[in-house]
């Protein structure tokens, strides 16, 4: 390779990266696509009206969908308040007990039902009783006893089940446990 070659060379690359005023074309008039989330999606949808917010009084601490329902207020009527037991069962299978793969533990946070013993001492029979079954508490009316309890759980109301011990005159419900709400 000679000095002479390598001169023309980097004269041609010189010319070929320089800004000829001559080469370059005229862009500004040209229109330009603007692009913004506003041109996203249909524009019928751009003709939707949106209700007005409810006006709120500003006196109130707490909406009405924000009160959580209650139990009516216990009164003391001169009835005893029944006494009452939680535990909670498990359903266990071979493989939970042998292999261990479902992978279930002892504690509460793998049970599926939730039972409560309420003791009646000297009930013979269940029909006076009046029991409400709600998915976070339960209301006991009777004319000797009274109880309102909320569970530790929410719980499907609906599919539990309810028996009157005579012998021990006891009222024990099994009512499944509802862990979808359960951070666990």
């Amino acid at each position: 390779m000679s000095l002479g070659s390598f001169a023309r060379d980097y004269e041609t690359l010189s010319n070929l990266l320089s800004n000829n005023e001559e080469d370059l074309v005229d862009t500004s008039n040209v229109s330009k696509p603007s692009y913004n989330p506003g041109v996203i999606g249909p524009r019928d949808l751009l003709n939707v009206k949106i209700a007005a917010p409810k006006i709120r009084d500003p006196n109130l601490i707490w909406d009405d969908d924000e009160l959580i329902e209650a139990i009516d207020i216990d009164v003391d009527d001169g009835r005893e308040v029944a006494s009452y037991e939680i535990s909670y069962k498990q359903n266990v299978e071979t493989t939970d007990m042998f292999l261990g793969m479902s992978g279930k533990d002892p504690s509460s946070t793998c049970c599926e039902i939730l039972i409560v013993n309420i003791s009646l001492p000297g009930l013979t029979t269940a029909k006076d009783i009046v029991l409400d079954v709600q998915d976070t508490h339960l209301k006991l009316d009777h004319f000797k006893y009274k109880l309102s309890l909320y569970f530790p759980h929410k719980v499907f109301n609906e599919k539990g089940k309810a028996k009157f011990m005579n012998s021990s005159s006891s009222l024990k419900l099994e009512l499944p446990i509802n862990r979808e709400d359960d951070p666990f």
